[in-house]
C-alpha cells in the first residue's frame, strides 16, 4: 500500500471570493489500476492528479475549488472487497473511508478509482447529499476509457451526487446535447452544468451542507502547474488551458505573461495585472465579530483574516465573539428550526449529562456512542428547542431528530434537539454553538463552559485599545473611526 501526501503549501485561487468552497478530494487508485499502470506507482500518481485537474475546472464553474490533498494506491493487495454489483463496492468503501482513511488522512471527499466493471453498464456510483459527511462521503467509478477526461468527468457526476444533484431530465435546461449529470456515459466528455444541477447545488449549500467546505486547503499535492492553485515555484496558475481565462497567466508554465504583477489574489486586478492601490477593501467583515481587511499596495494577496477577540460580548448580550463569529442558544435555535423557534426550558438541559441520544456533549465517531456532559457543562452540550417547525439546516437523510417531554408542574416542556453528521472536523450545529452564554461572565467553547477572562486575558490588546477601539483575535487595535 503506497500513501503520497507530498503536499505544498497553497495561495488562493485566482477567482476565489468569499462563496468559494473547497473539496479536500483524497483519490484511491485499486490493485488493478497499479497493475495495468506498469506497477509504476508515479504513473498511477500523474493520472490521479491529471483527473482531479479536470475535476476542479468543472467544478469552477459553480465557484468550487476541487483540491487533490491525498493519492492512495492499493500497491499490495485491493484493501476492500470488489464486487461487480457497485452497490455492494460503494458501500464497502465508504466503510473502508471511515475506518481507515478518515483517521489516517483527512478528507472532505474521497473517490476510488477501480478496473472493476460493475453490472448493467454502471460507471460510478454515489450517495445523493452528502457531501459533509462522516459516514457517506464518497463515490466508486470504473475507470472505463483510456480517455482521461471520460474517467474525470465520471468522478465529476458521481461527487455531484454527493452535493446532492440527480440525474439530469428533460426538464433540465442544458447548453450541450448532454450535461455531467446526464444518466448516462458517452464518448465525448460533457463540460457543463445544467439548470437542475445548479438548483440542487444551491438547495444543499442552503440546507449547510457546505459547512466542511468553507476553509481553504492549507496544502494540496503538488506542485502542479494546471491544479488552479498558486503553489511553490509557480508565479501563477489559472488551471487547464483550455479552461484558464485569465490574460495575466501563461497557462503553459505557471508564469506570468510579459508585462504582468500579478495574476492571482484579492488585490490583484486581472484586468490590468497590476496590485490594486493600498486601503482597497479586499476582505469584508461576515458579522459583528470580523473587521475588514485592505490591501496594502505591494501584495496581490489580501492581508491575514483576523477577527475580533474571542469573549467579546455581542448579539444581544446573551453571547461572545468567538472564531469571527456571534452565536447565542436562540440563534442557533433559529438556524435549525425557522424564525419561530425559541431555546427550550433549562430543565431540558441539566439531562444533558445523562449521554444518550436525546441528553449528551456531541457523539464520538470512533466507538459510535454518545458524550456524557460535565454537569457544570451542560448548558454546552445538546441543544434543546421548542416552537419548531421542520428542520431547516442540515439534510434529513443525515440527521437524527430526536423529542423529550418533561414534566413541570402541570405543563410539558418540549426538548427538540437534532444530530446533524457535518464529518468529524466540525462541531454538530445540533450542539450549543461555541461562545454561547453558559453563566454570568461564562461562555461555551468546545462543549466546556469557561470563564470569559479566561478567554479574553489571551493575546489581551494593552488598556484594552483605550477604550476607543476593536480589539482582535492577534492582540492589535482598530481604532475607532
Amino acid at each position: 500500500r503506497v500513501k503520497r501526501s507530498l503536499n505544498v503549501p497553497v495561495a488562493e485561487p485566482y477567482k476565489s471570493n468569499l462563496r468559494s468552497r473547497y473539496v479536500e478530494l483524497v483519490i484511491v487508485n485499486d490493485h488493478k489500476e497499479f497493475i495495468d499502470n506498469n506497477r509504476d506507482k508515479s504513473l498511477v500518481v500523474e493520472r490521479s492528479k491529471q483527473i482531479a485537474n479536470i475535476v476542479n475546472a468543472l467544478y469552477n464553474q459553480l465557484n468550487i475549488f476541487v483540491a487533490l490533498v491525498g493519492v492512495v494506491i492499493w500497491s499490495d493487495h485491493d484493501e476492500i472487497q470488489l464486487s461487480v454489483d457497485g452497490d455492494k463496492t460503494l458501500n464497502n468503501f465508504l466503510h473502508y473511508r471511515r475506518e481507515r482513511l478518515v483517521p489516517q488522512h483527512p478528507n472532505d471527499n474521497a473517490q476510488l478509482i477501480t478496473a472493476t466493471t460493475f453490472n448493467d453498464g454502471v460507471v460510478g456510483k454515489a450517495l445523493k447529499g452528502p457531501i459533509c459527511t462522516y459516514e457517506y462521503s464518497g463515490g466508486v467509478n470504473t475507470d472505463h476509457s483510456h480517455i482521461i477526461g471520460l474517467v474525470a468527468t465520471t468522478v465529476a457526476h458521481e461527487l455531484g451526487h454527493n452535493f446532492g444533484m440527480e440525474h439530469d431530465n428533460d426538464k433540465c435546461k442544458c447548453p450541450d446535447d448532454k450535461c455531467i449529470m446526464a444518466p448516462s456515459s458517452s464518448s465525448t466528455s460533457p463540460k457543463h452544468w445544467s439548470s437542475c444541477s445548479i438548483d440542487y447545488l444551491n438547495y444543499a449549500m442552503s440546507r449547510g451542507m457546505d459547512y466542511c467546505l468553507r476553509n481553504m486547503p492549507k496544502d494540496v499535492m503538488g506542485p502542479v502547474c494546471g491544479n488552479g492553485f498558486l503553489e511553490k515555484g509557480e508565479e501563477c496558475d489559472c488551471g487547464l488551458k483550455e479552461y484558464c481565462d485569465n490574460p495575466c497567466c501563461n497557462p503553459n508554465n505557471c508564469t506570468l505573461v510579459f508585462g504582468a504583477k500579478c495574476a492571482s489574489g484579492s488585490c490583484c486586478d486581472i484586468s490590468t495585472c497590476e496590485i490594486k492601490k493600498n486601503a482597497e477593501l479586499c476582505r469584508e467583515a461576515v458579522s459583528e465579530c470580523d473587521t475588514p481587511e485592505f490591501c496594502d499596495g505591494s501584495s496581490e494577496f489580501c492581508p491575514t483574516d483576523v477577527y475580533v477577540h474571542d469573549g467579546t460580548v455581542c448579539g444581544d448580550r446573551n453571547a461572545y465573539c468567538y472564531k469571527k463569529q456571534c452565536k447565542s442558544h436562540n440563534s442557533q435555535c433559529k438556524l435549525l428550526w425557522g424564525p419561530f423557534a425559541n431555546v427550550s426550558n433549562l430543565r431540558c438541559f441539566e439531562k444533558n449529562p445523562k449521554g444518550n441520544i436525546i441528553f449528551n456533549c456531541g457523539f464520538n465517531f470512533v466507538n459510535t456512542s454518545y458524550i456524557s456532559c460535565d454537569v457544570d457543562d451542560f448548558l454546552c452540550g445538546k441543544l434543546h428547542c421548542m416552537n419548531t417547525s421542520e428542520l431547516e439546516f442540515g439534510m434529513e437523510s443525515v440527521s437524527i431528530i430526536s423529542t423529550a417531554f418533561l414534566k413541570l408542574s402541570n405543563e410539558l416542556i418540549s426538548c427538540k434537539s437534532v444530530h446533524i453528521d457535518l464529518g468529524i472536523d466540525l462541531i454538530d450545529p445540533g450542539l450549543v454553538p461555541d461562545g454561547a452564554k453558559c453563566g454570568i461572565d461564562k461562555m461555551c467553547i468546545n462543549k466546556k463552559c469557561v470563564t470569559v477572562e479566561s478567554i479574553l486575558s489571551l493575546n489581551a490588546c494593552e488598556s484594552n485599545c483605550n477604550g476607543n477601539g476593536v480589539c482582535d483575535n492577534e492582540g492589535k487595535c482598530h481604532c475607532n473611526e
